[in-house]
């Protein structure tokens, strides 16, 4: 998407192509406004003609019984004409709304679709300093916001600001004194709304933002809920709730006040403009200048002012949470991904087969980097392992080579390629990630499977299972490949869920394969099943493998050793022991761990 103009002007490119329905619905509002012009003209003429008996108007006469002679008839008259008009509000207030509706809700649609594919490609980097929670409220109720505030615009706004100005000609029209006695009302009206719209717009920024703070707060303690339990930190994540709800409740009994000031002294105002001008119309009226009938309009019109400064009064929270929900989603649209498809990318006819760092440094901060001079090859029917200390760059390391992150400096070759110029679909097509900790989403088991290739079906994902050979620890399940996963798999266990992960690789086809560890917490007899399903699903295939345990990974090709982002060492496993350095210290600090049978992770 282009980069929209500002944080509020983005919403015009959503309502240009449902602006023919944005333009009917006006036109039928403003129908309907005339009918609220009409509305006070049969009640005069019941007044003046029935009660008094004043003789019609030229124009009026020549259509409309005579007064004197059809008196009852002409009362009746006026009443179906009454009728009618009311008839005729409630047919164009029903489909000018519906269309308003519609039209909204389709608008809301969109903005919601193309901000959730918006999100979901900006880099982790943004989504690493964003609460999950946060951006999800964004989707949810501040476009919600927008679609109140378009259909709230059309229904309410529109027709009343066609009538006061068709009001206002018929006043000036009537008598242009006691017109313009009555429109200064307007200004003071006017300086009210405008008073307490700017606060009413500050105290709802100020809620959305507790919020949002609050939403994404509930998100990551209910994720963490068994960390939760575990440490029986109950009750610290009830007053850590308690704080920011109290917070959120302090920014919402302000908005309240605020509004509910707004509505009162607006109501105060109108009835103090409206006790004074029907007050001189009297005067008028009783002096013989001013028909009662022409009093009963200008008062009629005196309350179509009042009504849109009441309606605002009213709905003064629904615009000034559009404004805040225009200003939040702005925000989102104006990030831009940091790692993204090059001009004129093009992706190669052919499976990738090697991938090389050359010098690759990396810093998550300017002037803090984490990885220096990183060099080393992937190839295909090889296994290289990643081993060192807590920290010392394994995990940043495998994030370069699917472009979660870019190199500060250095390049990443594939094929002899910089990955930098290759489109992120491909590239991320030759790459599959088992991890220590899979990401199952909330289906069934072969549904997550499929998930690793587009259009994959239940044969597939039992067939890439099989081939895995995975197949009969998933039949051990309830209901077997179609067993129900709960969020996050945690309906699984351990190795159960890394079951579902290896299939899913398998399913994948991709040459490149990343494994982080995924044999850890596992007993033993799982753990051996589990590595003879890593060791098919390597065959063939260049593997990173990142160890947390040194027995894994003695058969690696090439073990590479790491060191605060440095590789010190290089080599197979009895050639690293020999050279008395890191390695060997980190296999001596892990001499007592009980270590399983080696087992190669590519083809005999």
């Amino acid at each position: 998407m282009s980069k929209p103009p500002s944080l509020h002007w983005w919403l015009l490119r959503y309502l240009r192509p449902e602006w023919p329905m944005l333009s009917t619905g006006g036109a039928i509002m403003s129908a309907r406004a005339m009918v609220l012009l009409l509305l006070p003209w049969p009640l005069k003429a019941i007044v003046d003609n029935v009660i008094f008996q004043h003789p019609l108007g030229h124009f009026l006469g020549a259509i409309l019984p005579d007064p004197l002679t059809h008196r009852m008839l002409l009362l009746d008259t006026l009443g179906l004409t009454m009728l009618g008009l009311g008839a005729l509000d409630a047919l164009l207030v029903y489909a000018g709304s519906r269309l308003l509706l519609d039209t909204g809700q389709r608008i809301m649609f969109a903005i919601r679709f193309d901000l959730f594919a918006h999100l979901q490609r900006l880099s982790l980097a943004f989504h690493r300093r964003r609460r999950g929670g946060e951006l999800t409220l964004r989707l949810s109720e501040d476009a919600k916001q927008l679609q109140d505030f378009i259909s709230s615009l059309g229904v309410d706004l529109l027709p009343h600001i066609v009538t006061i100005i068709g009001m206002a000609v018929v006043m000036f029209w009537l008598d242009w004194r006691y017109a313009l006695l009555t429109l200064a009302a307007v200004p003071p009206l006017v300086l009210i709304t405008v008073f307490y719209s700017r606060r009413l717009r500050k105290a709802v920024r100020h809620l959305r933002q507790n919020d949002g703070v609050l939403s994404g707060l509930t998100q990551e303690i209910l994720a963490c809920v068994q960390v939760v339990q575990a440490f029986a930190r109950e009750k610290h994540e009830d007053s850590r709730f308690t704080a920011h709800a109290g917070e959120s409740l302090r920014a919402g009994l302000r908005a309240n006040a605020i509004q509910s000031q707004f509505g009162s002294v607006m109501s105060l105002a109108i009835s103090l403009a409206t006790g004074i001008i029907a007050w001189y119309g009297a005067v008028r009226v009783i002096g013989g200048s001013l028909s009662a009938g022409e009093l009963l309009v200008f008062l009629a019109y005196l309350r179509g002012f009042a009504t849109p400064a009441r309606q605002l009064a009213k709905t003064g929270r629904v615009f000034s949470r559009a404004i805040i929900a225009l200003e939040r989603i702005g925000e989102c649209w104006i990030e831009r991904p940091t790692v993204a498809d090059a001009p004129g990318a093009i992706a190669p006819a052919t499976p990738a087969r090697r991938i090389a760092f050359q010098n690759a440094g990396f810093a998550y901060k300017p002037g803090r980097e984490v990885l220096h001079n990183i060099s080393f090859t992937l190839e295909t029917g090889r296994t290289t392992a990643l081993v060192g200390a807590t920290g010392s760059g394994k995990t940043t390391i495998a994030s370069l080579i699917p472009r979660f992150f870019d190199p500060t400096c250095g390049a990443i070759l594939l094929d002899g390629t910089d990955i930098r110029t290759l489109p992120l679909a491909y590239l991320r097509q030759q790459v599959t990630l088992v991890l220590q900790e899979p990401v199952l989403f909330q289906a069934t088991v072969w549904e997550n499977i499929a998930y690793g290739k587009h259009g994959a079906g239940r044969d597939e994902a039992i067939a890439a299972a099989r081939e895995a050979g995975v197949e009969d620890l998933i039949n051990r399940l309830p209901e077997g490949f179609d067993t129900q996963v709960s969020e996050r798999g945690q309906s699984l266990s351990g190795g159960q869920r890394q079951c579902v992960a290896i299939a899913r690789a398998m399913l994948s086809d991709a040459p490149i394969v990343i494994l982080d560890e995924p044999s850890s917490s596992l007993d033993s007899n799982t753990e051996r099943q589990i590595m003879q399903a890593l060791q098919t699903l390597t065959r063939q295939r260049a593997a990173l493998t990142i160890a947390h345990r040194l027995a894994t990974v003695m058969s690696a090709d090439e073990i590479l050793v790491l060191d605060q982002g440095r590789i010190v060492e290089r080599g197979q496993h009895g050639n690293l022991l020999k050279s008395h350095g890191v390695y060997e210290r980190l296999w001596n600090s892990l001499h007592d761990e009980p270590a399983p049978a080696p087992l190669r992770l590519v083809g005999p």
